[in-house]
């Protein structure tokens, strides 16, 4: 169970207000009076601003409460805007592919070669992180002296940074809208600078950008812990010149049989694998001295629904080489399932595509001092069935989406509490994301510098998430320059974002004790189908983009001692949802209303949702027209528009004035029978970043895959994400491109394709993706509700069993082919009775054909 924790109390959260907002003048873009005040070069001598770690605020502010929200951590932070500079301060911006919006603040220093950063020590430290930026493409270094004399030199790379195009995003700068642009360098100083002592970081070629400086006092490398075995006597190999994965994991199944835990000496271990971790420890001589780097490295427990428990992991670093994100590889530092009493503590993660994701069904592990840098996707992801699962002290920046995440996919997530943990500068999504479970909190943290389709915080019904229940809780919290936009909606999202998207949420979500300050657009958005049961107390929102509450849900909720000051528009944005606002207490500083959002600088598309060419025969052109609107308030240059194989731009234009229209021409002329599909992206000046279409249509031919972007129905689906239209994608072979019913249902199970018209159909092939291995599956179709008779395949495992096919990944590349005399029908049916590889029927594909 979820111990209680100590609540903010009203008195610490207007401290918090109070000193968040005196400080507000110093970090953000109010005035360019206030700007050039706040890059104005530190006196000599005076250590340099240190700010609260992942706000850019200066530390006196979080410093005026006894326990401030936050992950409590080993580091001081100097922002490099508040040191002395001879390189540029970037303007401000919250604009998505600017340099600045992904920068911790929103501003950064750009260094020509010879320039530098001065930082002025406020503490002895002995090592270094920086977080910076270089042009893609390029490696370079960065010199570090102390007082004058030579200390390091920091190496510089694009190489994990750079990201393109569209969701999940590529490395080729082709695809357009550049973001995910910085990186960390970090190294040991070999001494100790006392307080004082002049840092300096100077560029050794042009377009470096340093955002800021953790500097720390790092003890020494901590022993070995009595009776552990040492991975180099398995032959592990500190210098990293050989790859060590298979000696580590020989020496942790050995430590596991006997009860005791596997020491890592001081050094830099090649591992290139996944190492499998159950009732074992695993400790090295602290993050800064050993490290686990290579591709694919990671440390998972068992694959779920199998839990492994007590497990203890601390002192080490992971350090992957994951260069772009990629949804169908399993790349995480910390992975698989883990439980029973299972700790980590005092690791380091950087450069995976997800810092930890756990799967549940789990329970009882607890991760402390974790620092996550760096990852392409989620910094860490709770799924499954993760429950009374202990997040705390944990600072997490530069992710490439949701700095923290609870996905209670398929099965809740409960009991779990992310407490006193740090969300700084995540490139998509949220800094904490809540997606369905019940009685999770997240108390005592902050989430700053959202940058695209996100908030600080999002409370939702989303993503197939088993729905809301029971008390979901966000008490004690900062959530510093969050919200953001969302292209094609457009949506304006708030700093707490409660959205009901897949199902009316009806539990009770409990928003208090937090400061929300300077918003980029409203404090708190209540968005989706209905929300009920919502309460927001002791709340400050100070200085918000639009208002303190934005409305677009039916429901009601509570409002208790919520004060707002400096909101850009009125206190509540309503246009006639139907939420009813109860407000009881003292409320001050958000009265007013009115309907409708500020302009934003967002485009409004006619066809948000997607442009279908439908069916279209080979060799022939098809056109259609996409409209794209500016409301303001700043004309938007289109810069390029790319469009996706098998489709054509015909014309656009380069600038849409305010209140004015740009008509773009789209073209669709297959020359293959297959399904075509794919993103139009529209790159231009406005801050919501991309926007993009999707546009679908088919190449028809009557000779080949007569069942290719037809409607297609099931009897059920396991979730969203694994519906049968993936069955006629023409996509065969993809792990995540696969129909499967709902276990719980059982079996049998059905899927239908409607092909559009009476034809004729001689051949089915039905498809898993290759890489499953060998199951059977007992499967019977109709036409049209008439068993189909005389059924022939090569790939019958019973002539006893008629129905019974095998799916051989060796075979086929997993797919069976059925033959059968000539039937007329429009709707095929596929029910599947049995599967050897899982609870429910599972198909990647089905194609159709006359001959």
């Amino acid at each position: 169970m979820r111990t209680s924790l100590p609540r903010a109390t009203p008195r610490a959260t207007l401290a918090l207000l109070a000193a968040t907002t005196l400080s507000l003048a110093a970090t953000l873009p109010a005035s360019a009076a206030g700007a050039a005040l706040a890059a104005r070069p530190a006196p000599a001598l005076l250590p340099t601003p240190t700010s609260v770690p992942g706000t850019a605020l200066p530390t006196l502010a979080g410093a005026t409460l006894p326990s401030a929200p936050g992950a409590r951590v080993p580091f001081v932070e100097h922002e490099a805007e508040s040191a002395r500079t001879d390189g540029t301060v970037l303007a401000a911006s919250r604009a998505f592919t600017t340099v600045a919006a992904e920068a911790s603040g929103r501003r950064a220093v750009r260094l020509a070669a010879g320039q530098h950063v001065d930082i002025v020590l406020a503490r002895p430290a002995n090592a270094l992180d920086v977080r910076y930026s270089v042009p893609d493409g390029t490696t370079s270094t960065l010199a570090v002296s102390a007082d004058g004399r030579a200390v390091t030199s920091l190496p510089l790379t694009s190489r994990y940074a750079w990201a393109y195009g569209n969701y999940p995003f590529t490395n080729d700068p082709a695809d357009g809208g550049p973001h995910h642009v910085f990186d960390d360098a970090h190294a040991l100083l070999g001494r100790t600078l006392p307080a004082g002592t002049t840092l300096r970081l100077a560029a050794t070629s042009d377009g470096t950008v340093v955002d800021l400086a953790d500097l720390e006092l790092v003890g020494a490398p901590t022993a070995s812990p009595a009776g552990f075995l040492d991975a180099r006597t398995f032959g592990a190999d500190p210098t990293g010149a050989t790859d060590s994965g298979a000696a580590i994991q020989t020496a942790l199944d050995a430590a596991s049989a006997r009860g005791t835990g596997v020491w890592l000496a001081p050094g830099t271990y090649a591992v290139t694998r996944h190492l499998v971790v159950d009732q074992v420890s695993l400790a090295g001589a602290g993050p800064w001295y050993t490290t686990l780097r290579g591709a694919g490295v990671g440390v998972y427990g068992a694959a779920s629904p199998a839990t492994s428990t007590g497990v203890h992991l601390s002192g080490f670093t992971i350090q992957g080489d994951t260069t772009v994100r990629d949804d169908a590889t399993s790349d995480s530092g910390l992975g698989g399932s883990m439980g029973g009493g299972s700790t980590v503590d005092d690791v380091w993660i950087e450069h995976t595509k997800v810092g930890a994701w756990f799967d549940g069904p789990s329970s009882g592990l607890t991760l402390t001092h974790l620092r996550v840098q760096d990852t392409w996707a989620d910094g860490i992801n709770l799924h499954g069935g993760v429950s009374d699962t202990t997040l705390r002290d944990v600072f997490v920046r530069g992710t490439g989406d949701d700095g923290v995440a609870l996905w209670s996919d398929q099965r809740a997530d409960h009991g779990d509490t992310v407490d006193h943990v740090t969300v700084s500068s995540p490139v998509l999504a949220n800094g904490f994301g809540l997606y369905g479970g019940h009685d999770n909190a997240v108390t005592h943290s902050v989430a700053a510098d959202t940058v695209t389709q996100g908030a600080g915080i999002e409370i939702g019904n989303r993503f197939g998430s088993v729905p809301l229940s029971g008390t979901t809780t966000a008490s004690g919290n900062l959530f510093l320059r969050t919200g953001g936009l969302v292209p094609n909606a457009p949506t304006q999202i708030g700093a707490v974002w409660v959205w009901a998207d897949d199902a009316p949420i009806t539990g009770k979500v409990v928003v208090s004790d937090s400061v929300l300050a300077d918003s980029s657009f409203a404090g708190v958005q209540v968005d989706g189908s209905s929300v009920t049961g919502l309460s927001v107390s002791r709340v400050a929102v100070a200085k918000a983009g639009s208002s303190a509450l934005q409305l677009s849900a039916a429901g009601s909720g509570t409002f208790s001692s919520v004060v707002a000051t400096g909101l850009g528009t009125v206190g509540v944005e309503d246009c006639a949802s139907g939420f009813v606002v109860r407000r009881t207490g003292l409320n001050l500083g958000w009265s007013s209303s009115r309907c409708g959002l500020p302009a934003a600088g967002q485009l409004v598309l006619d066809q948000p949702d997607g442009v279908g060419f439908g069916f279209q025969s080979l060799g022939s052109t098809t056109t259609r027209t996409l409209t794209i609107t500016n409301p303001g308030p700043e004309p938007v240059t289109v810069q390029q528009v790319l469009p996706p194989a098998g489709f054509t731009v015909t014309h656009g234009c380069a600038t849409i004035a305010v209140g004015g229209a740009c008509e773009l021409g789209l073209a669709f002329a297959p020359t293959a029978s297959k399904n075509y599909s794919g993103l139009v992206t529209v790159d231009s000046t406005s801050p919501a970043g991309p926007y993009v279409v999707m546009l679908t249509g088919v190449g028809f031919d009557p000779d080949g895959d007569l069942a290719l972007g037809r409607a297609t129905t099931a009897t059920s689906q396991v979730n969203d994400w694994y519906g049968p239209a993936k069955l006629v994608d023409g996509d065969a072979g993809s792990g995540n491109g696969y129909w499967e019913s709902d276990n719980a249902a059982g079996l049998p199970q059905s899927a239908t394709v409607d092909l559009g018209q009476t034809t004729t159909v001689r051949r089915v092939v039905l498809s898993l993706p290759p890489s499953w291995g060998v199951r059977d599956q007992t499967i019977t179709v109709s036409a049209d509700g008439v068993p189909v008779a005389g059924v022939t395949s090569t790939a019958l495992r019973d002539p006893a069993q008629p129905d019974r096919y095998t799916f051989d990944s060796g075979v086929d590349d997993d797919a069976v082919t059925l033959t059968f005399p000539a039937v007329e029908a429009q709707h095929l049916t596929f029910t599947v009775s049995s599967n050897t590889g899982s609870a429910g029927a599972q198909l990647s594909e089905i194609a159709v054909y006359a001959h």
